[in-house]
């Protein structure tokens, strides 16, 4: 016979069950049950069931209650003594069971026994009490289950729950590091450390405490785990240098500048260097290529660099600012006292490379160039042409050894041929590894036979030969795809790219892609993106037929801006879809499922979308513009969002559609607007009114984004362009148009103060935007509600109104507005004095925000300032 405990008492035998309900029977079962193999006396029996005052005749009814329940379930209680007990194996009994599966290491099987209350029906203050003791036994077998999932890899699963279970017990710091865990396993290691932080603050403040071995130990690790790891791969293999490695290794920490001709092997020395030397530098490396002397237009600028380098950092985005200066100040104050690498490739000057120069104690930088620069205070590294020796040991490893020594007289015309470049013999070496079966000096022949390319006194010819040399090895296919590989116009390729650039399909693409990365004529520095050292890029290029060009570089755009449309409206499902013109016959126009897909896809496409956009046809330039205003906005790149944005505007000006030069005008302005130029901005927009002429919803829109980027302190002024937009969209019927005016006119009355006007068109709006089932516009419409109510002190419609609010933006996936809606449930739950509630509140806000990478120090203040008032 089986029984169970948690919810109701009920006793199994088979197939039959039996439920006892809220009896007194069924009480004194489960009294019994829970003391299972124990005796409990009389008295105890008596106060378990009936409470602390228990009625005169108890002892006598407890009498008739036990004759029952062994009529009922014959030999289950006896006697013993004073009292009584249950002959049962404790594990027949799902309490009992639970205890045992804890034990034993199975918490999944006992968490789902106890999925209702223990003796949910039985209310006396010894089951209270039994509950609440119990409440921590299930708490610890949740948390060892949670331990379990955790090293069973469950890291993003886990993180919701965990989030909740934190805001509940924010001073529990075996919570506190299972989230943090939890969180550095789903790669949001920055928002683990802020949450340390946090509880850090947290168990000082209220507790005068400093955190348990267990929480520090978790945190130290975490700091070891999420320091930047930037570093391309170690070159294979790498060959003398010794002096210069021990250079390196003597140079004060500060600024060293890697100086020398192209293909001499800067770019291997310093990223071999910083590989041996990466335990100098525990709090991580950071490396760029800035593609100094690439393509024009794929120069990485200081302020990509610096994004890029905050973002490995870990600093929120909400808290970068827009201006190079500020940027350059942040990483500063992210480096400070940190012992960081920082590596900054192929740079071309000092406008590109000073911007980076963190200049704090601890942080050491290494610059390659071809050009001389004279950072302040920094060390030079001239670098020269490998000793013969090394230029021997390195093309023995990339032919072996063996066959070099058997034909040394070869190894030294190859060498010499290469000028001992390590570009040269990487290329000569792979074209001899290619062909083991052919002597060395076959090679060595080919390459002294090249009198074009004779002149030792000039390395670039003797590159040159060498590549020249290699590209006749290819077959035609393959040597036709080096070529136009040399138009690419950014830093790197895609497999879709390099495809729709030869016209040829995904799988046949990818074959010669090998072919030339196995004749070492280019690279995949990360998996899919293809690129090749800028003199072999130079060279490609000059080899490419005039035939050929035009066609090949219009394929590649097609692709860039056809595959940049189908991002785009992904990547933000409501933004209005442009037309577009038929894909030129080869190209790959590629789709996408997801919107992690899609900004994945415009994020790696960035620079060469922004390198490509000067090439197009004005259809396409406008389309890769297009592509990226959303993304760019929201991933805080406003330089080249506004960059893309003028590009956008001047080629869709030569096209016949003024919707387009209409969207593409408030895209400008809105960029104007972010980088701090308001009045550019607003002429913009106006400019975007004046296309829209005749056109009313067009006009509107635009009203609506003027009054949306004017400041704060106009809010009037902004108003009343947001009645005049209203207007226009009633006229024109745009329901949606209607709603996103009546939204905003009520978030600014609300702003105003003036409450009931905000109810008003709160509720205008409500019911617009749930009449279109729009889950975000019924997210801000609740909110608006919830100010208005919140100002008239209706509490209880306020309180509603933000729980609604938080709950659509969550589905919607906007942290930065759930954790407002709930901070204003907290502001409104302290309004109307239940502080209790108002600190669940402002938890889950500060925690929503710690995720979203948002200062909390607003919502902490309130909550420390209610603590202080209780």
């Amino acid at each position: 016979m089986r029984f169970t405990v948690f919810g109701g008492v009920s006793a199994r035998t088979g197939d039959r069950t039996t439920e006892f309900g809220p009896t007194r029977l069924g009480a004194l079962l489960g009294v019994l049950l829970v003391d299972a193999g124990r005796v409990v006396s009389a008295e105890d029996l008596v106060e378990r069931v009936l409470g602390d005052a228990p009625p005169p005749r108890a002892r006598a009814m407890m009498q008739t209650w036990l004759t029952r329940l062994r009529h009922s379930l014959p030999g289950l209680v006896e006697r013993d003594g004073a009292g009584y007990r249950v002959r049962v194996d404790p594990l027949e009994i799902d309490l009992h069971l639970f205890r045992h599966l804890v034990r034993t290491g199975r918490t999944a099987d006992a968490l789902a026994l106890a999925r209702a209350d223990l003796l949910s029906t039985l209310d006396t203050p010894w089951a209270r009490q039994l509950r609440a003791d119990f409440a921590a036994e299930l708490l610890a077998a949740r948390l060892d289950h949670v331990d379990e999932r955790l090293a069973q890899g469950e890291h993003s699963a886990l993180v919701p729950q965990l989030h909740a279970l934190a805001a509940e017990r924010p001073l529990d710091e075996r919570v506190a590091a299972q989230l943090i865990e939890a969180l550095h396993g789903s790669g949001r290691t920055a928002e683990a450390l802020r949450h340390f932080e946090i509880v850090r603050a947290r168990l000082a403040g209220e507790l005068g405490a400093e955190p348990s071995r267990h929480l520090a130990t978790t945190h130290r690790r975490l700091q070891a785990a999420s320091a930047p790891r930037q570093l391309p791969a170690a070159p294979k293999p790498f060959t003398g240098r010794a002096l210069e490695l021990a250079e390196l290794d003597q140079a004060p920490t500060g600024v060293v500048v890697i100086t020398g001709t192209g293909g001499v092997g800067k770019t291997s020395l310093a990223v071999h260097w910083a590989h041996r030397a990466m335990d100098r530098f525990p709090d991580g490396q950071l490396y760029v290529n800035l593609h100094g002397f690439g393509p024009s237009g794929a120069a990485v600028s200081p302020g990509d660099a610096l994004l890029r380098f905050l973002s490995a950092l870990d600093v929120p985005r909400a808290q970068v600012p827009h201006d190079l200066a500020g940027q350059s100040a942040l990483l500063r104050d992210a480096l400070a006292d940190k012992r960081v690498l920082m590596l900054l490739d192929n740079a071309t000057d000092a406008d590109q490379i000073e911007p980076l120069l963190p200049r704090t104690p601890n942080a050491h930088v290494v610059i390659t160039s071809r050009t001389t620069l004279k950072p302040a205070r920094s060390h030079a590294l001239p670098l020269g042409l490998l000793p013969p020796d090394d230029a021997r040991e390195l093309l023995a490893a990339r032919i072996g050894h063996d066959r070099a020594r058997a034909e040394p007289d070869a190894v030294d015309t190859v060498v010499r041929r290469c000028a001992r470049l390590p570009l040269a013999l990487a290329v000569a070496g792979a074209r001899a590894a290619t062909q083991p079966e052919f002597p060395l000096a076959a090679l060595a022949d080919e390459l002294a036979d090249l009198d074009a390319f004779a002149d030792d006194d000039d390395v670039t010819a003797d590159l040159r030969s060498v590549f020249s040399h290699s590209c006749k090895a290819l077959s035609p296919a393959a040597l036709r795809l080096f070529r136009l590989l040399g138009l690419m116009p950014g830093p790197d390729i895609s497999l879709a790219g390099a495809a729709s650039l030869a016209g040829l399909d995904l799988s046949q693409t990818d074959v010669l892609l090998a072919d030339l990365a196995a004749a070492n004529l280019i690279d995949q520095p990360e998996p899919g993106r293809f690129t090749c050292h800028d003199l072999l890029r130079d060279y490609a290029a000059e080899l490419a037929l005039d035939s050929e060009r035009d066609e090949a570089l219009h394929r590649l755009l097609d692709h860039l801006a056809l595959t940049g449309v189908e991002a785009g409206v992904v990547y933000t499902p409501s933004r209005h879809r442009p037309a577009t013109h038929e894909p030129a016959a080869g190209t790959v126009v590629q789709r996408f499922a997801t919107h992690e897909d899609a900004l994945a896809w415009l994020m790696a496409e960035h620079p060469t979308l922004m390198a490509a956009m000067p090439h197009g046809t004005a259809a396409q330039t406008w389309l890769m513009g297009w592509s990226l205003a959303d993304a760019l906005d929201r991933q805080a790149r406003y330089r080249d969002l506004l960059t893309s944005q003028q590009l956008a505007v001047a080629a869709v000006a030569q096209l016949d559609d003024a919707d387009g030069l209409g969207r593409t005008l408030i895209n400008l302005g809105r960029s104007l607007s972010r980088m701090g130029r308001p009045e550019e901005s607003t002429a913009a927009l106006h400019r975007a009114f004046d296309v829209y002429e005749g056109n009313p919803a067009g006009q509107a829109g635009v009203l609506l984004n003027i009054a949306m980027l004017t400041p704060d302190d106009r809010i009037g002024e902004a108003m009343e362009t947001t009645r005049r937009g209203l207007a226009l969209f009633e006229e024109c019927g745009d329901s949606y148009g209607q709603a996103n005016a009546l939204t905003g006119l009520a978030w600014g009355h609300g702003k105003l103060g003036e409450y009931a006007e905000a109810v008003e068109y709160g509720e205008r709006a409500m019911r617009m935007w749930q009449a279109m089932d729009h889950l975000i516009g019924q997210a801000e419409a609740w909110d608006n509600l919830g100010t208005g109510h919140l100002g008239l002190g209706e509490h209880a419609k306020a309180a509603e109104a933000f729980t609604r609010s938080s709950e659509m933006f969550r589905l919607g996936g906007d942290l930065p507005l759930e954790a407002g809606a709930y901070e204003q449930l907290g502001d409104t739950h302290a309004d109307a004095g239940d502080a209790e509630l108002a600190r669940q509140a402002w938890q889950k806000a500060v925690a929503l925000r710690t995720e979203a990478g948002l200062p909390t120090d607003g919502v902490r203040a309130k909550l420390q300032a209610e603590g202080q008032q209780h």
